[in-house]
C-alpha cells in the first residue's frame, strides 16, 4: 500500500523560502498564514547566524543552518486522535487530511500537535492572488488548515509544488514503503533524522543531515511510478533519461530523474544550484 513521505536535504536547503512561498500560492494559504516554514538554526532571527565573526586574525564561530517545517503527516498523527469530530483524518495513503466542513474550530489538533505545524482562521481569510494557483477551495473562518502534502497534485500524478519549486533540490517525495522509490533509497542511504523522535508520532519527513545528496534535475511533473524506464542519475545536461544497463530501480519524485541507483548515489556530484537558480533571496 501506498505510504506517502517527504525526505528534506537540510545541506542543501539554502533557506530561500521558495517551498514556503509556492506553498502558499499552490493552496490558497491566506495571508499572514504558512503551511511551509524555514526556520533558522542559529541567531535568534531569521538569516542571522549564532557565534562570532574572526578577530585578530583567528577563526570565528558563525554558523547558520535552516530547518524547513511543515505537517509532518505522522504515522501516530496525536492531532487525529484528539479530533472531537473526527475532522482530521489519515487517507489510505498516509496523508493527514481535514475536512473542513467537519471542522468546529475547537483547536484541540493544534494544541496535541508538537510541530506548531496547524494555523487557525481567526478572520475572513485574504488571499493574494484572490483564488491562488492551484485551484484550491479556500477555507472558512473559524476553521484549522495545514499542509496536505498538496494532495489534490498526488492524486494527479504530480509532485507537492514545494518538492516541484525547490531550487536547491533539497526536497524528495515518494513512497516510503517502496524500497525501490527515491525517498525510501535515501532515507537506506543517508543519515537522516524525524523531529522530536521521542514524542512517538513517527513523522513522515525525513532530514539528511551531515552530508549532501546528490541533485535531481527537475525534469518533468511524473511521479515515480511513471518513471520506470529511468535508471540512472542524470548530469542536467539535458532532460532525456540516461540509459544505463545498471538495473537501477525507478526513482522517486515528480520533477525529475528521481531514479536513485545503489551505486550512483555515492558517486554522483553533488549539483550545485547556479546562484540565480531561484528564491526571493
Amino acid at each position: 500500500m501506498t505510504n506517502y513521505g517527504l525526505v528534506i536535504d537540510q545541506e542543501r536547503c539554502i533557506g530561500c523560502h521558495a517551498c514556503a512561498i509556492s506553498c502558499k500560492q499552490e493552496n490558497n494559504v491566506p495571508m499572514g498564514q504558512f503551511w511551509n516554514r524555514v526556520l533558522t538554526e542559529g541567531g535568534d532571527k531569521m538569516d542571522t547566524p549564532s557565534g562570532g565573526y574572526p578577530t585578530d586574525g583567528g577563526n570565528g564561530s558563525l554558523d547558520m543552518q535552516y530547518q524547513p517545517t511543515a505537517c509532518q503527516h505522522c504515522e501516530n498523527a496525536p492531532c487525529v486522535k484528539v479530533c472531537p469530530v473526527n475532522a482530521t483524518y489519515t487517507r489510505d495513503d498516509g496523508i493527514v487530511e481535514i475536512d473542513y466542513e467537519k471542522c468546529i474550530g475547537c483547536r484541540y489538533c493544534m494544541a496535541a500537535c508538537p510541530y506548531n505545524a496547524r494555523v487557525f482562521n481567526w478572520d475572513e481569510p485574504e488571499h493574494m492572488p484572490e483564488e491562488g494557483t492551484g485551484d484550491v477551495p479556500a477555507r472558512p473562518q473559524g476553521v484549522v488548515e495545514k499542509c496536505t502534502f498538496c494532495s489534490h497534485r498526488v492524486d494527479e500524478g504530480l509532485d507537492p509544488a514545494c518538492v516541484v519549486n525547490c531550487p536547491a533540490d533539497a526536497r524528495i517525495f515518494g513512497d516510503l514503503d517502496d524500497e525501490a522509490s527515491t525517498v525510501s533509497k535515501y532515507i537506506n542511504q543517508y543519515e537522516t533524522h524525524q523531529l522530536l523522535e521521542d514524542r512517538g508520532t513517527k513523522p513522515k519527513t525525513y532530514y539528511i543531515s551531515g552530508e549532501m545528496s546528490p541533485g535531481r534535475p527537475q525534469t518533468s511533473d511524473k511521479l515515480e511510478s511513471e518513471l520506470d524506464d529511468v535508471q540512472v542519475w542524470s548530469d542536467g545536461t539535458d532532460d532525456v533519461p540516461a540509459d544505463s544497463g545498471s538495473g537501477g530501480s525507478a526513482g522517486s519524485s515528480t520533477g525529475g530523474i528521481h531514479s536513485v541507483d545503489d551505486d550512483a548515489v555515492g558517486d554522483a556530484v553533488p549539483h550545485v544550484p547556479a546562484v540565480d537558480a531561484g528564491g526571493d533571496d
